[in-house]
């Protein structure tokens, strides 16, 4: 009798303890069906952990190659392995070896389980892909810091990886506070006057993530000083004379082989129109490469940190 009662115990045992466990969380069980909010705040349901992702933006690529095994990404967007737009390494884009742009039969091909997508991507593909049951979560082009975590959390949250979401956007914290120890020794009245270029003029609109980023590298935002905001498209010479900027960031990306780095740091440099300017006086035209500028993902706090390194140099000396 008393082995009889030991094994019901046992057995009860079991089955209260399989009770307690979380089965609707996809970091424990991948077979269990759960639903994300996307940013555009459409709703995602997603059949279980997926393991065949296609990224199609270069800031969901990014996130994704932190948080998940390479062999359940199926393929990169367009721009993964080219390092003047994208930390993507040459390395990961081979060994994922698909690249996608937005294209519906490119995608399907790949049967995929997840996609990804932005906000700029054609909502006739997202129908398309949906119509098909193919679950498709759209991510975002964040304008400020904060937001870049949020699109960390749900990006993570769609891949099922909510925890490594988490440890993700610690590790940002972590480096904008270990930056701040070393820039908050600027003082207000100090800080640089910095204007980023393009190819076809002066970048970085009020309120945008540029904007953001030079506030965190504790630098005054030319671009922004000097009127360009949502609502223009360009700076006259007269308005970038007027700021006269302390440093000048050009481009790096030539991406349709139409534009020469060098030859276009030449021009800003011969310009008479800006002989009498800060920026180039002291000889204060500074590459940061494209990848910084238009950062999409959690990488965002290397941005600010190639952002204060051009700047500042001085305060980033090895050593310190």
């Amino acid at each position: 009798m008393k082995k009889i009662l030991l094994v019901l115990f046992s057995f009860l045992l079991l089955i209260t303890s399989g009770c307690g466990q979380n089965t609707d969380t996809p970091e424990e069980n991948s077979a269990a069906a759960y639903v994300v909010t996307d940013d555009k705040g459409r709703q995602v349901k997603i059949a279980g952990k997926p393991v065949r992702i296609v990224s199609a933006t270069y800031g969901t690529d990014e996130i994704l190659a932190e948080i998940v095994t390479l062999d359940r990404v199926k393929a990169f967007s367009k721009w993964a392995g080219d390092p003047e737009i994208t930390f993507i390494t040459k390395e990961q884009a081979d060994r994922v070896g698909n690249k996608v742009g937005e294209n519906t039969e490119a995608i399907v091909a790949l049967k995929p389980d997840l996609v990804f997508v932005s906000t700029a991507t054609p909502d006739s593909l997202v129908k398309n892909l949906e119509d098909m049951e193919i679950p498709v979560y759209v991510a975002g082009s964040p304008k400020t810091i904060e937001a870049m975590r949020k699109k960390v959390f749900g990006v993570a949250a769609a891949a099922g990886e909510k925890s490594k979401g988490e440890a993700l956007v610690s590790t940002m914290d972590n480096k904008l506070a270990e930056l701040e120890s070393k820039l908050k020794v600027i003082p207000k009245d100090k800080e640089k006057v910095v204007m980023a270029f393009s190819f076809i003029g002066a970048i970085g609109r009020k309120d945008n993530l540029l904007d953001d980023i030079f506030q965190y590298a504790h630098v005054r935002n030319g671009a922004a000083e000097a009127g360009l905001d949502q609502g223009s498209s360009a700076l006259s010479k007269e308005r970038i004379i007027a700021i006269d900027p302390d440093v000048f960031l050009l481009p790096t990306w030539n991406f349709d082989s139409n534009n020469d780095v060098q030859k276009y740091a030449q021009q800003v440099a011969a310009d008479p129109a800006f002989k009498n300017i800060k920026a180039i006086k002291n000889n204060r035209l500074e590459f940061v490469s494209d990848r910084y500028r238009y950062v999409a993902s959690q990488h965002v706090t290397d941005s600010i940190e190639a952002v204060a390194k051009a700047v500042y140099p001085e305060l980033f000396a090895k050593g310190e």
